[in-house]
């Protein structure tokens, strides 16, 4: 059974996690993406002390939440330097349905004492990433990897050979047994992707 929670937020309906980290009495927040006053209150129920959020990317439905929530339990925000612009930009929006994100903190590219891995996995976007918690363990993938499927790379900052290159070559090497715990949809795991997700399939044969 996992320890973390899984909140789906948004029209978009993104997989909000929130990683508690008993030992350091530290709660992880993954994309709060949507519904700020939820994800706070299913945060406060962890009863940590210490709360930080990270963001697997800056498009819109992943980063609307940020500004309240990290306002409200003092989170710093990690984010890749590549996807500042985004993050920034007016136009990171889904209209009519998903406004730009307002009020954004200033955000940083990692913390000290970290918990996890940052695996940079450019592709959907210029500057997208996972987090690797070996200890529990578990890959946050994202928008890069999905269940049987990777993700788009048709928006501004995507590029799908890239994003393939980056699951063969950052992704497909961890460990088979390894869950990912995607932005949207279901877990998967990593062996399953080498033998079931068309995208990979070509370039990540089964062995016999």
């Amino acid at each position: 059974m996992n320890n973390f929670k899984t909140i789906q937020v948004g029209m978009l309906e993104v997989n909000c996690y929130l990683v508690p980290i008993k030992a350091k009495n530290r709660l992880y927040i993954i994309d709060p993406g949507s519904e700020a006053e939820t994800i706070i209150d299913a945060a406060k129920e962890f009863s940590c002390d210490d709360y930080v959020i990270l963001l697997t990317h800056a498009h819109v439905d992943h980063i609307s939440a940020v500004g309240y929530v990290a306002k409200t339990l003092k989170a710093p925000v990690v984010l890749d330097i590549n996807e500042h612009g985004l993050y920034n930009s007016p136009n990171n929006q889904i209209l009519p349905f998903i406004s730009a994100a307002k009020n954004l903190p200033a955000t940083v590219e990692n913390i000290t004492d970290a918990d996890f891995e940052i695996i940079r996995t450019p592709g959907h976007t210029l500057g997208g990433v996972c987090y690797y918690f070996k200890t529990l363990p578990a890959l946050f993938s994202g928008d890069t990897l999905f269940a049987q499927s990777v993700g788009r790379t048709d928006l501004p900052g995507g590029d799908h050979q890239t994003l393939i290159d980056s699951i063969n070559s950052q992704l497909m090497v961890l460990p088979e047994a390894l869950p990912v715990y995607p932005g949207h949809g279901t877990p998967t795991t990593i062996g399953n992707e080498k033998q079931h997700n068309p995208y990979l399939k070509s370039i990540c044969p089964t062995e016999n």
